[in-house]
């Protein structure tokens, strides 16, 4: 077996975790394609999407954080100023495939090339540390003025690579050992995701999200890196911050759940990747007879962990205070197939480079509370970029 040549769009979505991982899902050879690059062709997309589920087709792409805004009539004005950008991603991609290829998860990495001659140099922020506390500002006056309990605030990185793409991922997949991680290969742009984070997932009817929301840095030393993980784990702030992610996807969820069916089994777990420490909960529902994934799409994206709450008043707050619009990053990249089932990972630790560019985009943000700092919120930016260093 062979992975898809470079001229060739195809998705792959990997599971890099050392235990109990998942086995990699192949797609290749779409049968069509369905794109949107204005905001008035996301639904219509979404409608598309549907349509090909049920005719026995398997759909796999990924939606940008600002086709969320076209899924909420208030936001709709946020949008129009990011579109036609030169060069940017489109909103919606989506490839259409008659199947699929299942890979053993311990055969992906003899598949990709050799990573060796592949060098990142240092991420580069698009922003000054000064605009990053003036936008933290405004954020907490919204908060101090009761709009909003939290907002998560980003930035772009660009981060110039040298060497093939592949094995740029490749590099990579060993230092995140994320278990949402995967490659979009459009025509016109890559995708490389090492999203540690579960938007949701549909299988045979039973939702579940698992929003990831608070941080600490890893420690070279054992015993330091364990106090570390059990300061996160009891951390007032880091729960009240997980707390209100929480309470939202509940909310988000029970509007496409059986009544009675939103439980939330696991509180505040911490989970450990090579450069941080990461507080994860999971939420879990049924779904209403009748809907499909496509719905719980329209109504969960995007993943209020990179909003905040309120998440339509805090959408247009980072509308407001983000210069940037985030593309891919911070939207969702999944899969959906003909019998229902879907996952889709929040597309943090995402990377987006324009066809033939050396350069790609990694965004870095932090949710911002009233007690926050700006200072350590945008050192812990920078933390969550730390897993390119080295690869």
């Amino acid at each position: 077996m062979r992975l898809p040549g470079p001229t060739e769009a195809f998705v792959l979505f990997d599971d890099a975790r050392e235990r109990n991982a998942a086995p990699a899902r192949l797609y290749r050879d779409p049968v069509s394609i369905i794109v949107a690059h204005r905001l008035e062709e996301v639904q219509p997309a979404l409608d598309r999407i549907a349509e090909a589920g049920e005719a026995g087709l398997h759909a796999a792409g990924y939606m940008s954080y600002e086709a969320g805004l076209a899924l909420e009539d208030r936001l709709l004005p946020l949008a129009r100023r990011h579109q036609g950008r030169p060069g940017s991603a489109p909103l919606l991609w989506f490839g259409l495939f008659d199947g699929l290829r299942f890979i053993k998860p311990e055969a992906v990495p003899g598949l990709l090339p050799d990573p060796s001659g592949v060098r990142i140099e240092p991420l580069r922020p698009l922003i000054q540390e000064a605009a990053y506390h003036a936008a933290f500002d405004r954020v907490q006056e919204y908060i101090r003025a009761g709009d909003i309990y939290q907002a998560n605030l980003t930035f772009p990185c660009a981060t110039r690579f040298h060497g093939d793409l592949m094995a740029l991922y490749a590099a990579v997949r060993p230092r995140q050992r994320a278990g949402y991680g995967g490659m979009i290969r459009t025509g016109s742009h890559d995708i490389l995701s090492f999203s540690p984070e579960l938007f949701f997932t549909s299988v045979r009817g039973q939702l579940t999200a698992r929003p990831m929301k608070g941080t600490a840095v890893r420690s070279a030393d054992a015993r330091h890196d364990a106090m570390l993980a059990r300061e996160l784990e009891s951390d007032p702030k880091q729960r009240a911050e997980n707390l209100m992610i929480v309470d939202l996807l509940r909310n988000d969820l029970s509007r496409v759940s059986r009544a009675g069916t939103v439980t939330v089994p696991d509180l505040f777990h911490v989970e450990s990747y090579p450069t941080v420490h990461q507080m994860v909960s999971t939420i879990r529902a049924r779904l209403l007879p009748g809907l499909s994934p496509v719905d719980v799409l329209r109504v969960l994206f995007p993943c209020g962990s990179i909003t905040g709450a309120p998440k339509v008043r805090a959408m247009e707050i980072i509308g407001e205070v983000e210069p940037f619009p985030r593309g891919v990053y911070t939207g969702a990249v999944g899969w959906i197939d003909p019998d229902g089932d879907a996952a889709f990972n929040v597309a943090i630790r995402t990377i987006c480079v324009e066809e033939g560019s050396t350069e790609g985009l990694l965004g870095l943000g932090s949710g911002i509370i009233a007690d926050s700092s700006a200072a350590s919120e945008w050192a812990e930016c920078l933390a969550k970029g730390r897993f390119l260093a080295g690869a």
